[in-house]
């Protein structure tokens, strides 16, 4: 049994990792007859500099092909998810690589907890299990971690909106135009909000609408407050109404939400703390209070 987990997690990776390094070198007799008539300057061969790293002139490489192998055979559907759940989390990383760190940590972990049980001399059935369980958690760790990416990083956007708004606003307020005052924003806050603020900014320089560019922002984003508010300013656009005084509403109606946020958490404080006190806490207590007690008692002779 354990053979034979051994060899079927080989040939499994061996068989992926083949499988999305295999290219296709066939060509039509169309394609042929036309690269003939084509002109071809000839080319030298890049050498990979001998005294780079090994991660530079083997493991990097070999990652972007599989990167680009995997992004080609990945269905739309699921590489546009997957885009969008990394550029939420602020990854620059295609979805073929994430689906290559997947392979690999898929098929790495349940080899070494295999190697491992193997030489503790376990049972056969807990090293299947152990192996079962490995496999599982190599999978479901990388998006595991990509979820508190995401998570993390929407908290600190959130954070981040009331104060960068006001700032809006007093320029706005001020006299600057709506795009003057986020590119001062932008100059005047760090964090991911002012990362994307600024991606934004570019792309309405470069002459795309500010209603699909704030709109993709909040869909990049995918925050709830942020998306709110984006709506508010394209509404106000089209119907004329002053943008600042729209602005400073809704930062007041976040301050309030992220109050009411506050105030929900420290409710639920107390139900959190019960289970680290019945187990870890009152114990303790018990035998400091109770152990004196007790020794007395056993040199009494109860």
């Amino acid at each position: 049994m354990l053979y034979a987990a051994a060899l079927g997690t080989f040939l499994t990776v061996t068989m992926m990792i083949y499988g999305l390094l295999y290219k296709k070198t066939g060509v039509g007799v169309m394609e042929s007859r036309l690269s003939g008539l084509r002109y071809q300057k000839p080319g030298r061969e890049a050498l990979p500099d001998p005294e780079a790293s090994f991660s530079a002139r083997v493991l990097r490489p070999l990652g972007n092909a599989v990167s680009k192998r995997a992004n080609s055979v990945l269905p739309s559907t699921i590489s546009q998810k997957l885009e969008m759940a990394l550029q939420t989390a602020g990854l620059r990383m295609s979805p073929g690589k994430f689906i290559a760190i997947i392979a690999v940590t898929g098929g790495v972990l349940p080899l070494l907890v295999l190697a491992m049980s193997a030489s503790s001399g376990g049972s056969a059935m807990m090293t299947l299990v152990s192996w079962a369980g490995a496999s599982i958690m190599g999978v479901y760790i990388p998006r595991m971690w990509l979820g508190g990416k995401i998570k993390k990083r929407q908290k600190l956007i959130q954070k981040s909106l009331p104060d960068a708004f006001d700032l809006v606003t007093a320029s706005v307020e001020a006299g600057l135009g709506i795009d003057a005052a986020f590119a001062r924003v932008v100059e005047k806050v760090k964090g991911p909000f002012a990362e994307e603020l600024g991606r934004t900014n570019r792309e309405i320089t470069m002459g795309r609408s500010r209603r699909e560019a704030f709109q993709d922002m909040a869909d990049r984003t995918g925050v709830d407050d942020l998306r709110s508010l984006v709506n508010s300013i394209i509404q106000a656009e089209l119907m004329g109404i002053s943008v600042g005084g729209v602005i400073r509403i809704q930062t007041d109606v976040m301050r309030t939400k992220r109050k009411q946020r506050a105030e929900e958490q420290a409710f639920k404080a107390p139900v959190k703390m019960v289970f680290p006190l019945v187990f870890f806490i009152f114990p303790a207590i018990g035998i400091v209070i109770g152990g004196p007690a007790v020794i007395q008692m056993m040199n009494a002779g109860f």
